[in-house]
This record gives structure tokens, C-alpha cells and sequence, in this order.
């Protein structure tokens, strides 16, 4: 439970306040003894830590100098981590100085805290290996679209801040992987039967002063002809899955989709009964959302965050127009609606919702196309089409610096 600071110790000057809490600089004429001219870090800690800590270091921590930090500092401190992964890579050529600072694991854990931004989507046709949608070519991107250093072919099942849980074509085996750096990691057999369309989601949430990350695969399991929905979970602290004691009694499992979406410490999946199923992974408790009325569109809508918020997208299509409605809170009532423009439903074709990215601009299918709405500016741009015709599922995709070695992720299987 700490933040770092950079002391230097070659300036001079009197002392000032820090540019923000992370970072401050130190003389080295307020040290006693020889001071190295170079960078030191120290941990914040809490006063009960540093009581146990040396005197010299409670010290050291008194005093601050005010000198103005140069522009490569301000950068590193306060800039790069809002970066995506593909440039970050690119700066790390900049100099020795920046490949280190990039490649540390602290700074991985901190971009991938503080970048969030919706990066582009993986999508998938049939019999087609997976490929990546991304919103900007020069600032998203991976170095194997197509996931092809898995042992077998799979399928893009769900992604979460960076994390990608995958599916063998094969056996149904699932894996979970980083796209930037292609390490994975192989899951062991669940205990109940999935199958190929199990309705699984990943949930990875890191937090700025939360090291002891993890992350988990949650996956409502349902039967022919029984009326009951099990949560079998799957944890990389125990790198084992056990099935919850919570079964859900009240829904007809064999409605849910096969995917689902993950927010804030809960699971929701959309389903053919009317309902959006939630599942809160701290409790462990289930409960139900009202699914607006979508008529023959079922299966063309889609859950999202907009500004925060748990909201869903409902596309109407009709002769050639189509139009969106927002539904929030805890009753999905109609919250706005969107019209596109006239020639989009002509020109592309029937409407999917994908989502919302930046709060402001939604991301549609299109027929075999995907485009982006940019709400203030009334404004649709094509953002890739599909030759070999259209996606089934497309799943959001962070590009974050997220490593399955990282020390801070906890994780006791072995990764590839």
C-alpha cells in the first residue's frame, strides 16, 4: 500500500511542495554523509510502517526540494502511463532510460490502472482465426492479431483491462492471455460441463494501490430441460475452479447469452426471458434487471458503460433508418435516443450495438461493416469492413501493458 517518490540528489535551492504526490525531489545537501548523484526511491508507508523503518530514511522525507522538474521527468511521471501499449513500445526506443522505466513491472501496473479507454474490438467469423478491429492504427495494436502462438485454434470468449480469455476450437480448453506481450496460460478442466457457447466472463479490475492483483473467469453453467443456472468460478490465486453455493432457481438457463459483461464487481448476462442476470462476485449473489422489450431486434442490443454507468444500448431498425435508445438505471428506463443519420441504415444495413467508447461515441455493426457515432458531432465514420462476411460476437479490447508474470498478479499456474 505505497506510491513511490523520486528523490534527486543534485539540485539546489530551497524547499517547495511536491508536484503531486507521487513525486518529489530531495537535496543532497539536507543529507547527512556522501549521497550518490542518482535517482533514489523510497516507499510512502503508513506510520505504523515507519516506526520500523530507520531514522535517517523519516528524514530524508522532511525535506523537499522546489526545483522545477525537467520536461523528460514530467513525462515519465505524468504521462506515459495514460499511453497505450503499441506506444508505449514505440518510446521505449527513445533511450536506455525509457526501455527501463517502461519495462518495469511497477509501470506496467500503473498504465494499466490508469488506461482504460476502449482500444478497438476482436472479432471473429467463422472458421476464420481471430482478428483485431483497432480504433487507431497508429496508437492500438498487438503484435499477433490473430492469436496464433496458442498450441491450438481458438476463439476470443471475453477481455477485460487487457486480459483476453480464449477457447480451444478443439476441446473446449480455455486459456487466458495477454495480446501485447503473448504469454498465456492454459486453465484446468471446470468441474461442471460448459461446452463451446458457455455464457463466461472474465473480471480483472486492478487498482492503483492494490499489488495483490487477480484475476477471475466466471461462467453461468446451464442444462437441457432444468430450469437452473450454476456459477462456476474460477480464481488465479487458487488457479483452481470451484462451484458457487448460489444456484439460481428463478430463470430458464437455456435463454442466457453466451457471452455476458463485467463491471464494477459484477457479472451481468443478457437473456431471452426478459431479464439481464446479475452476479456480484463479492457476495456471491444473484438478482435481476429488466431487459427492454426488443422484439424480433433480441440479440442486436448490448450492455455498456457510459459515463460511469450501467446503461443499455437498444438498436430499432426500420425502413433504412435506424435509431438508438439508451437505457439506465436500475430499471432500464429510457434515459436518450439517438438518431443516425437517414443514409447509414440504407447504406451499411441492420444494426448492431457494440457499445460506447469516451462516453460519447458508439460503435455499431453495421451489416458487414463497423462504424463509429460520434453523438455531439452527429457524425458516422466507417471504422473497418469484413470481406468474408460478418462477426457474430465482437468483444472490447483494452491495450494495456498487463503481463501474466507480473509479480504483482497473482497467479499459481504455470505460464507459457
Amino acid at each position: 500500500m505505497f506510491s513511490f517518490l523520486v528523490f534527486m540528489a543534485d539540485f539546489e535551492g530551497n524547499n517547495r511542495e511536491t508536484l503531486e504526490d507521487d513525486f518529489c525531489l530531495l537535496e543532497d545537501s539536507d543529507l547527512e554523509g556522501d549521497v550518490d548523484e542518482r535517482f533514489y526511491e523510497l516507499p510512502i508507508l503508513s506510520p505504523k510502517a515507519k516506526a520500523k523503518i530507520p531514522v535517517d530514511y523519516n528524514k530524508a522525507l522532511k525535506y523537499v526540494d522546489r526545483k522545477e522538474a525537467g520536461l523528460e521527468d514530467v513525462l515519465r511521471d505524468h504521462a506515459l502511463h495514460l499511453l497505450p501499449a503499441k506506444t508505449l513500445f514505440r518510446f521505449k526506443t527513445v533511450s536506455r532510460r525509457w526501455d527501463h522505466w517502461i519495462s518495469s513491472p511497477l509501470f506496467a501496473h500503473r498504465q494499466t490502472t490508469y488506461f482504460k479507454n476502449v482500444s478497438g474490438l476482436f472479432c471473429q467469423v467463422a472458421d476464420h482465426s481471430p482478428s483485431f478491429i483497432s480504433f487507431n492504427q497508429d496508437a492500438y495494436g498487438m503484435p499477433d492479431p490473430s492469436l496464433s502462438f496458442f498450441p491450438e485454434p481458438v476463439k476470443v470468449r471475453s477481455s477485460c483491462n487487457g486480459l483476453v480469455c480464449c477457447q480451444g476450437i478443439e476441446d473446449d480448453t480455455y486459456y487466458i492471455c495477454s495480446p501485447v506481450t503473448k504469454e498465456w496460460k492454459k486453465l484446468p478442466r471446470p468441474n461442471l460441463y460448459h461446452g463451446a457457447k458457455a455464457a463466461v466472463v472474465l473480471a480483472f479490475e486492478p487498482y492503483v494501490l492494490n499489488f495483490n492483483e487477480s484475476y477471475e473467469l466466471v461462467c453461468a453453467v446451464t442444462f437441457p430441460d432444468y430450469p437452473v443456472v450454476y456459477f462456476e468460478i474460477y480464481s488465479s490465486r487458487s488457479s483452481s475452479w470451484r462451484v458457487s453455493d448460489t444456484i439460481c432457481y428463478e430463470l430458464d438457463g437455456s435463454g442466457l447469452h453466451d457471452g455476458g459483461y463485467y463491471m464494477k464487481g459484477v457479472v451481468y448476462w443478457e437473456s431471452s426471458s426478459g431479464v439481464i442476470l446479475a452476479f456480484g462476485l463479492r457476495d456471491e449473489q444473484y438478482g435481476f434487471l429488466p431487459l427492454p422489450a426488443n422484439d424480433e431486434e433480441y440479440g442486436n442490443g448490448a450492455l455498456a458503460m457510459k459515463h460511469g454507468e450501467l446503461c443499455y444500448i437498444q438498436p430499432r431498425y426500420q425502413d433504412n433508418v435506424c435509431t438508438i435508445n439508451i437505457h439506465g438505471n436500475m430499471d432500464m428506463s429510457l434515459k436518450s435516443v439517438i438518431n443516425l443519420p437517414y443514409d447509414a441504415g440504407s447504406t451499411f444495413g441492420v444494426c448492431r450495438a457494440l457499445g460506447f467508447i469516451n462516453g460519447d461515441i458508439l460503435i455499431l455493426g453495421l451489416g458487414t461493416r463497423v462504424v463509429s457515432y460520434h453523438v455531439k458531432e452527429q457524425k458516422v465514420e466507417l471504422i473497418s469492413q469484413h470481406e468474408g462476411g460478418a462477426c457474430k460476437r465482437y468483444i472490447p479490447y483494452v491495450n494495456s501493458l498487463v503481463s501474466l508474470r507480473h509479480p504483482l498478479i497473482r497467479d499459481k499456474g504455470l505460464i507459457v
